[in-house]
């Protein structure tokens, strides 16, 4: 009898542990699939003035990009420590004479729940855009920066890069961006 119960024991544990298909919609940290959603672009920019110096603050603000036409996100650079940095003051910015690259991690647009009309919700579900494997060009439409009296100030460079999506891939690198503001 013990022989015959050890087995079926088994059977009943292999047979509870199955997938449980009510899933809430979040990535789930172990799966059997190999796909790995694509969701992140990252890109690195310097802003270069007149002068031929590089702009020293601590982050851009609010950068406003769009993949192919279609909306991105609007993101943050990665805050930089700038008070190791060589720099000077002049009309009311920090210059260095060093490139200074900010790091821009650019997520898909968050996903939005609350809509008025089914038209906002029908032009929401045609903005959304999955990019597969192939070339694509990232456009900066604008953004923004903090000068040295607190005063915001926004660039519209309407700058574009192209890059390349790798299937099966996480992220891509968009690549170093230029920026002359004059």
């Amino acid at each position: 009898m013990k022989k015959l119960l050890i087995p079926i024991l088994i059977f009943f544990t292999v047979l509870g542990c199955g997938k449980d298909n009510n899933f809430d919609g979040r990535r789930a940290v172990v799966s059997d699939s190999e796909k790995i959603p694509f969701e992140e672009l990252l890109l690195l920019i310097n802003l270069k003035t007149s002068d031929s110096s590089y702009l020293v603050i601590p982050s851009i603000d609010s950068v406003n990009l769009f993949v192919n036409n279609f909306y991105w996100s609007t993101k943050n650079s990665v805050v930089l420590d700038t008070s190791n940095i060589e720099k000077y003051a002049l009309n009311n910015m920090f210059h260095t004479s060093n490139k200074l690259n900010y790091l821009v991690l650019a997520k898909k647009a968050d996903l939005q729940t609350n809509f008025n009309t089914a038209g906002e919700y029908a032009h929401y579900l045609n903005s959304l855009y999955q990019l597969k494997p192939g070339e694509y060009a990232c456009l900066i439409n604008s953004f923004q920066i903090l000068l040295n009296d607190n005063t915001i100030k926004t660039y519209h460079p309407i700058t574009y890069k192209t890059f390349k999506v790798e299937g099966n891939s996480y992220s891509a690198f968009v690549g170093e961006i230029e920026i002359k503001l004059y």
